[in-house]
């Protein structure tokens, strides 16, 4: 058993329940909504859902398959291993002020791929060309959900803000 990752799963678990209390206008009706329309409350909603037995998942794995009996980290090589993770994260959520969030998903996820990944150039474009479009399509065509854009979007004739 591991209890720090049932601890973990059970907060995320009262996070995800708060969040979708928070949400739980999912359900009613309101006049004047377009057809089809889900609300800006579902999506929200049912991401914390999924969020919430994801995490009942991983507790009850935690709970049921045998601890190793070395620990997480056992020497600075695995920790080094964390930073290199933690590091790039922290400078891409920084990065979105000034490169947007398409750019910097771009830049991210090439960088990873390249990174971590080792996978060849092409492949790297690939990820760093297709990701933002599809999260473009999803979230502000799909959702109707405006991320943030930097000031080099304005460069792009045409390109909505």
């Amino acid at each position: 058993m591991r209890p720090y990752q049932i601890g973990t799963a059970a907060a995320i678990v009262l996070i995800a329940a708060v969040a979708m209390f928070d949400r739980r206008d999912i359900f009613r009706f309101v006049v004047g909504t377009a057809p089809g329309d889900v609300g800006a409350s579902w999506y929200p909603f049912w991401a914390a859902g999924i969020m919430g037995l994801a995490a009942v998942g991983i507790a009850i794995r935690a709970a049921t398959t045998p601890q190793p009996t070395e620990g997480a980290f056992t020497g600075r090589e695995s920790v080094l291993a964390v930073v290199r993770l933690v590091v790039p994260m922290i400078l891409y959520a920084a990065s979105f002020s000034v490169l947007g969030f398409y750019i910097a998903t771009g830049v991210y996820m090439g960088f990873f791929a390249w990174y971590l990944g080792r996978y060849k150039v092409h492949w790297i474009l690939t990820t760093a060309l297709v990701t933002p479009l599809l999260i473009y399509l999803a979230f502000e065509v799909g959702f109707k959900l405006l991320l943030p854009k930097s000031f080099l979007y304005q460069l792009i004739p045409g390109f909505p803000l």
